[in-house]
């Protein structure tokens, strides 16, 4: 059985200006409906990676970079079976230091907040 959430360090470009090479991520791994968008982690020849469903069909994926000219995605390997997809990821580590205590804090994906993963100082933009 699958862990609910696991964490993965972004490697390489492919995923630049979006996440950065050794930038960790969290994923969860007990999603059921992938969309158009999602940063996921895929499994392809051993190998996990990072990429963003560009489109959803029969039980696929297809997934690209961000920074398509330094990415080996879908492009080249095709369609990702989603027994392939290990998770969504909805966190990562942010850029961002933390007012109280400088440290980097981890945000949420299509939200403008995030908790410092060092003190636990909550930041919180427009009122969300």
């Amino acid at each position: 059985m699958k862990s609910p959430i696991s964490r993965f360090t972004v490697s390489g470009n492919s995923m630049t200006p979006t996440l950065h090479s050794g930038q960790d991520v969290l994923s969860i791994n007990w999603f059921v409906n992938p969309k158009v968008g999602d940063i996921v982690v895929i499994k392809k020849s051993g190998k996990e990676m990072v990429k963003r469903i560009q489109k959803v069909e029969d039980g696929k994926v297809f997934v690209v970079g961000d920074n398509p000219s330094e990415s080996i995605d879908s492009r080249s390997f095709g369609p990702v079976n989603m027994e392939d997809v290990v998770g969504k990821v909805i966190y990562s580590l942010d850029q961002i230091p933390c007012p109280n205590c400088g440290s980097p804090v981890i945000g949420v994906y299509g939200r403008k907040d995030a908790i410092c993963r060092n003190c636990g100082f909550k930041l919180v933009c427009c009122g969300e």
